[in-house]
């Protein structure tokens, strides 16, 4: 399985800027729509930062069970609570990857890091420590949450220019495969099928908001321009399923 620790080694080593942030989501089982977790524990040491991501995630439908602005507020909670998200701030003067190496040997939950922009190289250390995520400061609300739910189907998430530049760039089979998720591989074949988005999102019963946002994963992870470039590839690599036409009378 693809872990943060090898995309952001990847990014670090080619330092390639897209012209547009892009968010990743690598290994990914089913949509999080139904796996949202109940418990999130956030740290940041902002109260309005804070204040405005907890207001964000219940009304994504998440519970905030503590907030906190320092990692000793962070660390008792995180005991207290077992969360299924550990949400913090990877600016933070106490946090360093022996701290998130703590952290994720006591939560079976994910920890997150909440980044700036073209932040990969400070956290490839914590990728390392077991960190499973990294948002950019820079997300809408509704990507923020969309985000999260995926992550917490097992995936891998980064929100990083740099290591959207790298998947653009990787020119091998093998890398290719690797970037694309099972999921973004039925949503590639339903488009090379000439499904609509709607179409989409009822076969996979999700809503037509994921449906873009895997359409957007897709688009940059294969540096592709747009949804006739995705049905050439589902042609190329064999993701039109099949039909059976029948007898032609």
């Amino acid at each position: 399985m693809t872990s943060l620790d090898d995309i952001l080694n990847t990014a670090v080593r080619r330092q390639q800027a897209s012209s547009r942030e892009a968010v990743f989501y690598v290994s990914a089982g089913q949509d999080g729509k139904s796996a949202i977790p109940k418990r999130v524990v956030l740290s940041h040491p902002s109260t309005l930062v804070r204040e405005g991501i907890a207001r964000i995630l219940t009304e994504g439908g998440f519970q905030v069970v503590a907030e906190t602005d320092n990692y000793v507020g962070l660390s008792e909670s995180v005991e207290r609570f077992l969360p299924d998200v550990v949400l913090v701030d990877w600016e933070a003067s106490e946090l360093d990857p022996d701290a998130i190496a703590s952290l994720c040997k006591r939560t079976n939950g994910a920890v997150v890091l909440l980044v700036q922009p073209r932040a990969s190289t400070g956290i490839l250390p914590a990728a390392r420590a077991g960190a499973r995520g990294c948002l950019s400061v820079n997300l809408s609300a509704e990507d923020f949450v969309e985000s999260l739910r995926v992550l917490c189907t097992g995936s891998v998430v980064v929100f990083s220019q740099d290591v959207a530049g790298v998947l653009q760039e990787a020119g091998d089979e093998s890398r290719e495969e690797m970037a694309i998720s099972e999921r973004e591989r039925e949503v590639i074949g339903m488009v090379g099928q000439g499904a609509s988005n709607r179409e989409i999102a009822e076969t996979l019963v999700v809503s037509e908001h994921t449906v873009k946002v895997h359409l957007r994963n897709i688009l940059n992870k294969l540096d592709l321009r747009n949804r006739q470039q995705i049905a050439a590839y589902a042609v190329r690599h064999g993701l039109v399923p099949e039909t059976d036409s029948g007898d032609s009378v």
